[in-house]
């Protein structure tokens, strides 16, 4: 027998006589062309896969050997090939730390009991840790199962398959087709206090028939569901179902059934929706429709079927790749590589089999934590918007969860676990050292800092053809797309009450024309206060005249005259200063960005560089210089392409009349490009970068914090 098959420590647990608790179940699968041993605890829904070099040991645990009984029968049937002892000793820690092992040294009912106590104090904790998503078990739906499946199993089948296709693919095609219908005002529609109500009562509902859709394909595998319950998700109640078993199925595309069975479920609850919503008039019919779209379709893709979060979309990663455990597992082979590299523990084992597994492991944990970091604080902040404190402390219980905890865990595992004896100055320097890197790289080292905006390519000054007087559009005095010159006449536009008010005014200057003429004669005195009144009523008439001539808008400038929509300009009314078109003449140089108000101060102040795409030539780069910034700040923005309606980021407000009210307070700025294309559309939307000053990490993350506080909480 060679000298690797043996351990320093096996005296320490060689007399032993463990065995797995009775319900622990085993299954033989293969992943990746190789068998496997799936090892399930109905108690916790963990499971566990093994080689069948270990499963060999796991096999002879019956509570009657000893491991040193267990070992050399291995050793003797299995030669070369048999686990070493150190492998036999990290068997038995997996086991009893995933509480399923079982020894001769405190009687069962003891051991009963202490281990449901760890089990539900394991529980709360993981609720506690994750207070959005809190679990009540209710019911055992099994006999209700059972006897709905003969009503139910057409739709598990070829039959229900090619529906499923028919129905789901016709919806995407109308979708498709009324996409601008479903897509407009779409954030204002979603976030009314109406449609919240309708949403808030949706949501159960789909979700009761996406749980249903899990252990229905669960009975189709043959297996069997006895955990029912609430889940208050973000304090809404919404049903769960227990569908663990799915893991013992040999195949795994009928664990993958099993997993998208609800998402599935939600895509035609959100096609059926569709169908109802084009048909049905505005009122409660139609809003549940278009909640029960929103939630099994947009939900659904962006979370559900997300593998990065621990939902349906996770498990169906899980069986793909054929990585059991992946997200736990990910963390293991990390803390492995910092324990193996970093702090020169060398006899821990990987827990990836495999290089392959050794990349998805590798990937997927910094990937994960970062998305759920990132939709706690999205959904902290949506909250906080509407409920500063509760929104708050949810931001703080995130950051906590994701940051403080894990670091605290990590600074405990290096001073006091015995795995790190022998390395713990080692371990302690290390950490040390990388601590005091990251806070010099956080806080010290300047990295690059940009704002990005969003802008269209704009027009001079002077090509902006306004109304100087409000009034209606009478006539079109040139036709649109004419070459025009600077005085020509444009737009007529005709004010009643003005007309008439200058019809009296001259009126009355007639009259004290005349009254001045006769009181010259008879009483200078009040001739000389009916001269005062008499020119202040000239003036006025003047001036009411200057405002009439003004009804007729002319160009400024030589140039194109473009006017929006002429068709629908007669009868519509303009506003004093208001656009009413364009003169355009030669190439455009010019960028309007619109900048969101917190930003404003630092693009103004610290811009050393501004660079800008172009949404119809992505693959160039213009640089640019603030030529002007628009007085004042405004809730206007100058085009729709900066709209959600028309590609851009804004959001406006569905009370304005033509679009452009937004939701948020702006500032514009005119860029001039440096090298103008002859080529540049009036209108083109604009992608603009404007670099600042490198500064650190740390201190361009304060200063969005407090954008973020000011902005958008006004705190």
């Amino acid at each position: 027998m060679s000298e690797k098959f043996l351990s320093d420590d096996w005296y320490r647990v060689a007399q032993l006589r463990p065995r797995l608790l009775p319900h622990v179940r085993i299954f033989r699968q293969r992943y990746r062309r190789r068998a496997w041993y799936v090892l399930q605890d109905p108690a916790s829904g963990r499971v566990h896969r093994f080689p069948p070099a270990t499963y060999a040991v796991i096999n002879r645990l019956d509570g009657a050997q000893t491991l040193d009984q267990v070992w050399n029968g291995l050793a003797e049937t299995l030669g070369d090939h048999a686990p070493t002892q150190d492998e036999v000793i990290h068997l038995m820690y997996q086991l009893h730390a995933a509480d399923v092992l079982q020894g001769d040294l405190l009687p069962d009912v003891e051991e009963a009991l202490t281990r449901k106590r760890r089990q539900v104090r394991s529980k709360w904790l993981r609720s506690l840790g994750n207070p959005l998503s809190l679990r009540i078990p209710l019911w055992d739906p099994q006999r209700f199962l059972d006897a709905s499946w003969p009503t139910v199993r057409w739709a598990f089948g070829p039959l229900g398959a090619v529906l499923w296709m028919v129905v789901v693919g016709l919806a995407g095609l109308l979708a498709a087709q009324h996409w601008e219908l479903l897509n407009a005002n779409f954030a204002d529609r979603v976030l009314g206090q109406e449609n919240l109500f309708w949403l808030w009562l949706s949501y159960p509902m789909v979700k009761l028939c996406h749980e249903l859709a899990h252990a229905w394909a669960l009975k189709r595998g043959g297996g069997e569901t006895h955990e029912m319950g609430v889940m208050f998700l973000i304090f809404v109640p919404v049903p769960y179902v227990d569908a663990t078993a799915a893991a013992a199925f040999r195949a795994k595309w009928s664990r993958i059934l099993v997993s998208a069975a609800g998402i599935l479920a939600e895509l035609l609850l959100a096609a059926i929706a569709l169908f109802v919503w084009l048909a049905a008039e505005p009122g409660a019919v139609r809003a549940i429709a278009f909640n029960v779209m929103l939630i099994g379709g947009v939900s659904t893709v962006l979370f559900n079927a997300n593998p990065l979060l621990r939902f349906d979309g996770y498990y169906i990663l899980v069986d793909l790749l054929e990585i059991p455990n992946l997200a736990q597992r990910s963390n293991q082979y990390l803390v492995y590589l910092v324990k193996r590299h970093v702090f020169g523990v060398e006899h821990g084992q990987s827990p990836a089999h495999g290089p392959d597994e050794s990349f998805w492991m590798a990937l997927y944990g910094p990937l994960s934590w970062a998305y759920r970091l990132a939709v706690m604080l999205g959904i902290s902040l949506f909250v906080a918007s509407h409920y500063f404190f509760a929104g708050v402390l949810m931001a703080l219980w995130s950051v906590g969860q994701t940051l403080v905890w894990p670091v605290a865990k990590g600074l405990h595992f290096v001073f006091r676990h015995a795995e790190l004896d022998r390395v713990r100055r080692r371990a302690v320097w290390s950490t040390g050292g990388a601590l005091v890197a990251l806070a010099i790289v956080c806080g010290v080292v300047p990295v690059s800092d940009w704002t990005n905006a969003e802008g269209v390519v704009w027009v001079p000054a002077n090509a902006e053809v306004r109304a100087a007087t409000g009034g209606f559009v009478s006539r079109l005095l040139t036709k649109p797309g004419s070459r025009v010159v600077a005085g020509e006449p444009l737009v007529e536009l005709t004010d009643s009450e003005l007309a008439t008010e200058l019809v009296s005014r001259r009126a009355r200057v007639d009259q004290l024309e005349v009254q001045l003429a006769t009181e010259m004669y008879t009483d200078r005195l009040q001739a000389e206060l009916t001269r005062q009144t008499l020119a202040v009523e000239n003036s006025a008439a003047v001036r009411l005249a200057r405002r009439v001539d003004d009804l007729v808008v002319a160009a400024a400038r030589d140039g194109d005259w473009d006017l929006p929509n002429p068709r629908d300009q007669e009868g519509r009314h303009y506003e004093q200063g208001a656009l009413i078109g364009y003169v355009l003449s030669g190439s455009l140089d010019t960028i309007r960005v619109v900048v969101r108000q917190e930003d404003a101060d630092i693009v103004r102040q610290e811009t050393h560089r501004i660079a800008i795409k172009l949404v119809d030539r992505p693959l160039q780069t213009f640089d640019a210089v603030i030529a002007r910034e628009v007085p004042g700040g405004s809730d206007l923005l100058p085009s729709k392409a900066l709209t959600l309606d028309g590609g851009g980021t804004f959001a406006t407000d569905p009370r304005g009349t033509d679009g452009l009210k937004t939701l948020v307070r702006t500032f514009q700025f005119d860029l001039a490009v440096t090298a103008v294309p002859d080529d540049l559309r009036f209108g083109t939307r604009a992608l603009v970068k404007f670099e600042h000053s490198p500064r650190p990490i740390a201190a361009q993350l304060y200063r969005h914090a407090r954008q973020v506080l000011l902005g958008r909480l006004g705190v």
